[in-house]
């Protein structure tokens, strides 16, 4: 990686207590989004709603120039150079962004950061079940995608919120396509969530943010994998700010439905 990354641990209250295995969860943008999955995560649990987890929040260091803390989520989240997505949409993105165009690439180095480096050297500290969950917002949305439609194995349960997922020219499409040529089922369980008022902010209309998930949830859909499941969402009035803690809340409970560790 050509700069270093933060990385969080938050264990589960009864991790202590016994000697059992938990699942993971995997959070992008560590800096930004680690502390209110884990604050979620606790609260949910306490009230019997999502099962207990280890959450590792990975991402970038949150640097005190803005500008260089995005393009380092720009080169970590996308796969290709050319970031933006193509037509009128990325041409407007250009115009109003002040990272350059061409600052993604890092995205497959980033996902075997993940999971051939970073996961067996955690694994070998903390009790690590086999059932791993990515979490990620806007452009860590498109990495998610990315992760899911090039190595889906790596992770069993995805969570995108606000994803970008029409980013570097629609890429994820034509992965999607390929996948869908060579493979007859996807065992995964994702959840994709965006605003309302995503469609019609200004920047975020041009990154293509509702277009581009709703188009992604239809294509999978329409493929008919028995193991896939999938939820979508769209949640009135909000924007994409505000959408993160939403998709949070329901993708979490969705994903990881609360059940009793020592039923009786």
């Amino acid at each position: 990686m050509p700069w270093p990354h933060d990385v969080r641990v938050a264990l589960p209250p009864s991790y202590e207590h016994g000697d059992r295995s938990y699942p993971v969860l995997w959070v992008t943008d560590a800096s930004l989004s680690f502390l209110l999955v884990v604050g979620l995560m606790n609260w949910l649990h306490t009230v019997q709603e999502v099962a207990e987890l280890i959450v590792i929040g990975v991402g970038a260091p949150d640097e005190s120039d803005p500008a260089e803390f995005g393009s380092r989520r720009t080169h970590d989240f996308y796969p290709m150079p050319r970031w933006v997505n193509a037509g009128i949409g990325g041409a407007r993105m250009e115009a109003l962004s002040s990272e350059r165009p061409t600052g993604g690439g890092g995205a497959e180095a980033m996902l075997s950061f993940l999971v051939d480096e970073l996961r067996p050297r955690l694994a070998s500290e903390f009790r690590f079940g086999d059932d791993h969950g990515l979490v990620g917002f806007s452009g860590g949305g498109h990495f998610v995608g990315f992760v899911l439609l090039s190595r889906p194995e790596a992770f069993g349960r995805y969570l995108a919120s606000s994803p970008a997922l029409s980013g570097c020219e629609d890429l994820l499409f034509t992965l999607e396509a390929d996948y869908a040529a060579n493979h007859d089922d996807l065992a995964a369980k994702v959840f994709l969530g965006a605003g309302e008022a995503e469609l019609t902010d200004p920047f975020v209309a041009a990154a293509d943010i509702v277009g581009s998930m709703t188009r992604m949830a239809q294509l999978l859909r329409l493929r008919d994998y028995p193991s896939l499941e999938l939820t979508a969402r769209l949640y009135p009035r909000q924007t994409h700010g505000s959408a993160l803690s939403y998709a949070l809340n329901e993708g979490l409970r969705t994903l990881y439905p609360f059940t009793d560790p020592n039923p009786s």
